[in-house]
């Protein structure tokens, strides 16, 4: 990783850039360092000449790929920029006389861009000898941009969809210029017609039916057009039947595409035709969407670089329907993309591939009505080169084609709420059970960190007690006791079975720090709760040695899954009030006072989270306070807060065998009022509830 002194370093080249672009490069140098593609050019560095700047020029569409080698024993760093001394990228060998590589980075606009070259540890001691190297690629805007032509037709243009039952199947035919002819959109721009919406009641069925969208005789519009199927189910009247279906194109009153196929409830059909500017008619592929997308046999490796706010340009044709780019990414970056069409049908989908090539995130219309596509605030777990797959709807199968900008950026501010966003992908691991409910935790650290659900019942599912009554079972415990995970990122897996979903009522995470195991890296974990195949909550944490993180979801008796607050409660040997003191400070005025030896009762619930009580002390007394479960749940913890407004002492559990606080003979430090806190435990974000006896002794 690279460190903050080379960061610095890096940052203070990239903002010097601009000024060595724009005429400074002679204070530096008074040769002119023009570089020729495939040419390596050699330079030195030395006490007085700390930097080499050379320039390329490249266009629009190209990629640029450098290497800087050296043999010198040093460590080197370079930085590509614009005119302007906007970063492209940036790269520093990560060993003396390793290589400092960029590879395929965009070129946004066509013009001169500027490469410097730096001492990676500084400035250097002696004169360093390098060699760099530059070539120019393509990239994937290079794709020939489909254009939309007109072809004089004497009968016109037909699409037709006719099948063998009586469920309920609809045609959509999209053209070449993004109109969508449909039962819904009957008509479109470039002049198609729809007829009537076949098998769409209940009360009015065919057994040999069919929907057809078609343009008159006259112009239509040269281009890809998409056919899209699918088997909609009838709530008055199902069909789990499958459909034997024919896709006929007719142009000119000639078949010029035929499809026969059959498809079951619910699925969704693609196909897809070209009409030629000379009247040929080219098929594309068919087949059933897939779904969720998949990325099996695309390659890759071969992505072009992308820079943060820096957007490209590119191409989706049916002969080029992906196209691939990379970025690095640490552990806890939050990283958003988005893909807007630009001309043509184009449908966009936009797909993120983790550094194992498993797909993390996914979007198809960025919100209702639009069909662009944005991965809004992705939170990486895993340290890598993550690629952002460009594609459309349907993939490989689709039909729509055009032009598109694609951005990568950071945090975005998420889109309005009821509008569909980025679909988180569900974590699948390897041998473990799927479930009903599943709560997995990721991080990347030798850490022993602990995952823990207690369930409505107050059982908990955990490493010391992997099964509860309620069917909670702990199947993957990563990093246990320090025995590290072989070849991935640790991860621990709590699930109940699959068939229903378990008792309502309000489940509680605890992630508790266990041990470093001898890694001190910062531990960025991602805890995910997924019910009946959907992620319902998903965080992304930073935890402090030794700290723990609480948060909690519930199930509601109509089986809606909502989830709660979440945040730090202190470590394992000191709970922290902190979540709790705003609201304690509010209802301190009004709160009851103790009296030594005459117990109170009170009670916690999820609209009642604490209790403050008060009571009057001298330095040098000795201070007992009890608080025990009467009922419930209930898994209660002790705040003493001092006159001063500072949390004195605490207490979890009185012992290891119960969920009763005791605070016990504690010296008070200072004269003055003293507060306590009953609550239960997580504070704010805990959900375990029932009554309560408190007890105060003052000696």
């Amino acid at each position: 990783m690279m460190s903050s002194r080379l960061r610095k370093l890096i940052l203070t080249m990239v903002l010097g850039v601009g000024f060595l672009s724009t005429g400074l490069i002679a204070a530096q140098d008074n040769t002119t360092h023009a570089l020729t593609p495939g040419i390596t050019t050699a330079g030195t560095l030395d006490t007085t000449s700390v930097t080499r700047v050379y320039t390329v020029t490249a266009s629009s569409g190209q990629t640029v790929s450098v290497t800087v080698a050296t043999k010198s024993d040093a460590r080197l760093a370079l930085v590509m920029s614009d005119a302007a001394g906007t970063s492209l990228g940036q790269a520093v060998a990560t060993a003396a006389n390793g290589n400092a590589v960029l590879e395929n980075i965009a070129i946004p606009a066509s013009g001169t861009y500027y490469l410097t070259v730096i001492d990676g540890t500084g400035v250097p001691k002696a004169q360093l000898a390098f060699e760099i190297t530059f070539q120019i690629g393509t990239s994937a805007s290079a794709t020939a941009l489909p254009t939309a032509g007109q072809l004089l037709t004497a009968t016109g243009l037909q699409f037709k969809l006719a099948w063998d039952t009586v469920a309920n199947l609809d045609l959509e035919v999209r053209d070449p210029i993004g109109g969508s002819l449909f039962w819904e959109t009957p008509t479109v721009s470039s002049g198609g017609k729809f007829t009537a919406n076949a098998n769409g009641a209940c009360n009015a069925l065919s057994q040999t039916p069919s929907e057809e969208g078609s343009w008159p005789a006259g112009v239509v519009s040269t281009g890809s057009y998409e056919m899209i199927v699918y088997f909609q189910q009838q709530t008055d009247c199902p069909n789990s039947n499958p459909a034997n279906l024919t896709l006929t194109v007719t142009l000119d009153s000639k078949q010029v595409s035929q499809v026969k196929a059959t498809i079951q409830p619910d699925q969704i059909y693609l196909a897809s035709v070209v009409i030629n500017a000379d009247g040929t008619v080219a098929a594309g592929a068919n087949g059933v969407k897939i779904d969720p997308p998949s990325i099996t046999g695309i390659d890759l490796k071969s992505g072009i670089a992308l820079t943060q706010n820096t957007p490209v340009n590119g191409v989706l044709t049916s002969k080029q329907p992906y196209q691939i780019y990379s970025f690095a990414a640490q552990a806890g970056d939050v990283v958003s993309a988005q893909i807007n069409a630009t001309s043509g049908s184009l449908d966009t989908l936009l797909l993120l591939a983790d550094p194992s090539g498993n797909i993390v995130a996914s979007n198809d219309d960025r919100e209702k009505g639009v069909t662009d596509s944005a991965i809004q605030n992705f939170s990486v777990i895993v340290a890598g080169t993550y690629t952002l797959i460009a594609t459309r709807y349907g993939q490989a199968l689709g039909g729509t084609e055009g032009g598109y900008t694609l951005t990568l950026a950071g945090a975005v501010t998420a889109t309005a709420t009821g509008t569909q966003t980025t679909t988180v992908q569900v974590p699948t691991f390897a041998n473990v059970s799927r479930g009903s409910v599943e709560v997995s935790l990721q991080w990347s650290t030798a850490a022993d960190i602990q995952l823990l659900v207690r369930d409505p019942q107050g059982d908990s599912v955990y490493d010391d007690k992997p099964t509860i009554p309620s069917g909670g079972t702990l199947a993957a415990n990563g990093n246990n006791n320090c025995q590290a995970s072989n070849g991935t990122s640790p991860v621990s897996y709590i699930y109940w079975p699959e068939g229903r979903l378990p008792t309502a009522g309000s489940y509680e995470i605890e992630v508790l720090y266990q041990s470093n195991c001898n890694d001190t890296t910062p531990v960025q974990f991602v805890l995910t709760v997924v019910a009946n195949g959907n992620v319902v909550l998903q965080k992304n944490e930073l935890l402090p040695a030794d700290q723990r993180y609480v948060i909690s979801y519930n199930i509601g008796l109509d089986g809606q899954i909502t989830a709660g607050d979440g945040g730090i409660f202190g470590t394992k040997q000191k709970p922290d009030a902190a979540s709790l003191l705003t609201s304690v400070v509010a209802e301190m005025p009004l709160a009851p006072t103790l009296t030594t030896a005459q117990p109170a009762t009170g009670s916690i619930r999820l609209n009642n989270k604490f209790d403050v009580y008060v009571f009057d002390g001298k330095a040098g007394q000795v201070a007992t306070v009890s608080m025990e479960r009467l009922n419930g749940t209930l898994d209660s913890v002790l705040f003493l807060i001092g006159p001063g407004g500072d949390q004195v002492t605490q207490n979890d559990d009185a012992a290891a065998d119960t969920n009763n606080s005791l605070i016990n003979n504690f010296v008070l430090p200072v004269d003055g009022k003293y507060t306590v806190i009953a609550t239960h435990f997580g504070g704010q974000y805990g959900v375990t509830a029932g009554d309560y006896r408190l007890t105060l002794r003052l000696n």
